[in-house]
């Protein structure tokens, strides 16, 4: 199983893809926070409908991480705007 994170709308970037180790659990939320740090960014937690697909991060677990088309799952984070 690998992670993918991409830009959606932004020709679907990819900002990190890897396999997953046999230990990690498929927690999108896990993975978008460790990709914010990484941008010295934050997740938005607040509540709210995100539809798929949108947002400023999609993370998705595929069994091929070049197959956009089939995935195990998936959800999509805005990172905190500056106030």
């Amino acid at each position: 199983m690998h992670v993918v994170i991409y830009e959606p709308g932004n020709d679907d970037f990819v900002l990190l893809q890897r396999r997953l180790n046999d230990d990690e659990i498929m927690d999108a939320r896990h993975f978008a926070g460790q990709l914010a740090e990484m941008y010295d960014r934050e997740i938005d937690d607040s509540p709210g409908y995100i539809p798929n697909c949108s947002g400023d991060i999609r993370v998705e677990f595929r069994e091929n991480p070049d197959n956009g088309t089939v995935i195990w799952s998936g959800q999509s984070f805005y990172f905190k705007r500056d106030e």
